[in-house]
This record gives structure tokens, sequence and C-alpha cells, in this order.
């Protein structure tokens, strides 16, 4: 092989392997998994510049209030947000199904609220006296 040849075999096996790569990625993202959600906890102020990215999801619809659609391995969350008395709130959701008795079951992508609001459980005295 001349080494013309040669740089022009190069060229195509690096661009086969780009090929590959992008249809692990895709395959990687359509593939149906069992993996949850992991309702992610941020802070509320986040929410406007929240780079979704961080977590492996992109928008697929913003309104006036942000992001209102995100995909995160495939699958669709929805923003919510309560209007009752739960408090301050925004998070990203998606039905799983029904329970056993006919309710639907959700699961969470994020959550964003008041850090204010976030309870922190104290730590036991025996587990203090080991550090």
């Amino acid at each position: 092989m001349t080494p013309q040849q040669i740089e022009l075999w190069l060229e195509i096996q690096h661009r086969q392997m780009l090929a590959l790569e992008k249809i692990a990625d895709t395959l990687e993202r359509l593939a149906p998994t069992n993996v949850p959600a992991p309702n992610y906890q941020y802070p509320l102020e986040s929410f406007t510049r929240f780079n979704w990215e961080s977590i492996g999801a992109t928008v697929v619809t913003n309104d006036q209030y942000g992001a209102a659609v995100v995909s995160w391995r495939g699958k669709q969350f929805i923003r919510r947000s309560p209007s009752n008395k739960f408090g301050e709130a925004i998070w990203f959701s998606r039905c799983i199904g029904k329970d056993d008795s006919g309710e639907n079951r959700y699961e969470r992508l994020v959550t964003f609220k008041p850090i204010s609001k976030v309870e922190v459980d104290p730590i036991p005295e025996k587990v203090t006296r080991l550090y």
C-alpha cells in the first residue's frame, strides 16, 4: 500500500468508528431500561437557568416559565407544580402505570424546591461518637 492508500484507509476506519459510536449512543438512549428516574433535588431558584445536560436530559418543549417537557433516557417527563398544601415546588414526572387500587403511579426525574424546606435528620449520638 502506498502512503496515500494507508492514509485513506485510516481515515475510513476513523469515520467508521465515529459512526459506530453514534449508533451505540442512539441505541443506549432508545433501549428500554428498568432504571428508575433518580428524583434529583435542586434549589427552586435554579429552575430557570438549570443545565439539563448535567443530568443527561434534553428539553423537548419550552413555555413562558421555562422547560415544560424534558426527555431522559428516551422517556418524557412533564413539569408539575402543586397548588395545594404541599408548598412551593416544581418537578418533572411521568406516569409509570397503576397501583393495585387503580391509582396512577409516578416517578420523578428532578424536583426543584426551596432549600429552606429541605428537612435534614439529626445524626444520632451513637454515630457522632464514632468520628
